[in-house]
C-alpha cells in the first residue's frame, strides 16, 4: 500500500467495495497514523431498513492504538429502501448530523463521514459488544432515562438558541415537513378506527380524534426556542454504557431525522414513548429539573415545563402517522399499540392538546 493510495478515503458505493487499503486510509485520517489493516471480517448488524450496517473486525500489521473493530453504515442495498433514503433526505441528513452531534453529546465516535443526497459512508466506533441496546416495548428504566435526558440537554445546549436562518440546510423543520406528516396522520385515522379503537378506552380514542384535528395547528406552531434536535430519540435508537458505581451513559445513534425544533420535541418524544406510564408519572418532573440543571443557563424550568406540555405531542403525532405510513404486521401492531397507549396517557395527563391554543 503506497501513500498515494492512503490519502483521503474515496467515497464507496457499496459495502462489498471495502478493502484493507480503504480501512487503513479511514483510520489514518481519523488520527491513527500507524494503522495498517491486513485483514478484516464483516458481520451484518441491525435490520437494514434504511441502511446497510456491519461490524468489521480488523487485523492489524502491528499492535498499536488503532481500534480492533469498527461499525460501518452504508446506503441500503435494497433499491426501494435506497430510493426512500434519497427522497427522504436520510443520507444527506445523517452525513451532516454526526460531526455536529459528536461535538455536543455522546455518540459513537465518527472515524469517517462522507456522502450526500444519494450515498453515505459512515465509519464509527464499535460499541456493539460493550453497550446495552434499548427495548422499546419493555421501556426505559428511570436510571437509563436520566442518562438520555442528560445527553439531550447537552445536545440542545450546544446549539441553543438557533435561529431558523442558521439551521443546517439538511435539517428538518416542523413547518417544512407539516404537509407530509399531516397527510399521514389523516390517512391513519380510519385505520386506527378499524384496527385499534376496540382496544382503546373512550377517552383514549377521543384523544386520538382530537390529535388528528389539531395536527395542522400543532405542526405550524411558532418556534420560540429553536435548537438542533435528534428528532427520533426512541430508546431503540439509544445504546447504554454501564459505568462504575451504577453510573449509566446514553449514546445517541441513528441521526436521520435531525432537525431545527423546540428542545422539548426530543424530550417529550422520548418520555411519552420510551418510558412506561408509571415511571414517567413518578419521575418526569424530576427529570425535567435534571434537564434544566444539565442545560445550565438560558432555558428555565418554567419555560421547559410549558414547552414540554405541548411538545409531548411529538410522540403521539408520530405514532398516529405511523399507522398511515406502515403496513401493519403482528410485531408492528404490538409495538405501535404500546407506543400509542403511552403517548395518549402523557397527552391526557398534561392536557397537551388544549395547550396548543
Amino acid at each position: 500500500m503506497n501513500e498515494i493510495a492512503l490519502g483521503t478515503p474515496r467515497l464507496l458505493d457499496r459495502l462489498d467495495e471495502i478493502d484493507a487499503a480503504w480501512l487503513t486510509a479511514v483510520l489514518r485520517q481519523a488520527g491513527y497514523a500507524t494503522a495498517s489493516v491486513t485483514d478484516f471480517v464483516v458481520t451484518p448488524i441491525g435490520n437494514g431498513n434504511v441502511s446497510d450496517t456491519v461490524r468489521i473486525d480488523l487485523t492489524h500489521a502491528a499492535a498499536g492504538e488503532a481500534p480492533a473493530s469498527v461499525v460501518c453504515k452504508f446506503r441500503c442495498s435494497g433499491e426501494v429502501a435506497h430510493a426512500h433514503g434519497i427522497s427522504s433526505g436520510s443520507y444527506f441528513r445523517e452525513t451532516g448530523s454526526y460531526p455536529l452531534a459528536a461535538q455536543a453529546c455522546r455518540t459513537p465516535r465518527p472515524h469517517w463521514v462522507a456522502g450526500g443526497h444519494d450515498n453515505i459512508n459512515l465509519v464509527m466506533e464499535d460499541l456493539s459488544r460493550t453497550s446495552r441496546a434499548g427495548d422499546q416495548i419493555a421501556g426505559c428504566s428511570p436510571a437509563d432515562a436520566r442518562a438520555v435526558v442528560a445527553e439531550l440537554a447537552r445536545l440542545h445546549r450546544r446549539y441553543f438558541p438557533m435561529e431558523e436562518a442558521d439551521a443546517p440546510e439538511w435539517s428538518m423543520s416542523m413547518a417544512a415537513t407539516a404537509d407530509y406528516w399531516i397527510a399521514a396522520i389523516e390517512r391513519a385515522l380510519p385505520i386506527i378506527r378499524e384496527h385499534v379503537a376496540a382496544r382503546l378506552n373512550e377517552r383514549e380514542m377521543a384523544t386520538v380524534e382530537a390529535a388528528v384535528a389539531a395536527a395542522p395547528r400543532w405542526y405550524r406552531l411558532p418556534m420560540h426556542h429553536g435548537t438542533l434536535t435528534h428528532g427520533d430519540p426512541r430508546v431503540d435508537n439509544i445504546l447504554f454504557l454501564d459505568r462504575n458505581a451504577g453510573e449509566v451513559q446514553a449514546v445517541l445513534i441513528d441521526w436521520q431525522l435531525t432537525g431545527w425544533r423546540n428542545p422539548m420535541h426530543d424530550v417529550g418524544y422520548f418520555m411519552s414513548g420510551s418510558v412506561t406510564e408509571a415511571d414517567r408519572r413518578a419521575h418526569e418532573r424530576d427529570l425535567l429539573a435534571y434537564y434544566v440543571a444539565t442545560f445550565c443557563d438560558g432555558y428555565p424550568l418554567t419555560e421547559v415545563t410549558r414547552d414540554y406540555r405541548i411538545q409531548l405531542l411529538s410522540g403521539l403525532m408520530t405514532t398516529i402517522a405511523a399507522y398511515g405510513l406502515l403496513t401493519l404486521s403482528p410485531p408492528l401492531d404490538a409495538l405501535l399499540l404500546t407506543l400509542l397507549r403511552r403517548n395518549l396517557a402523557a397527552a391526557i395527563d398534561w392536557d397537551s392538546i388544549a395547550a396548543i391554543d
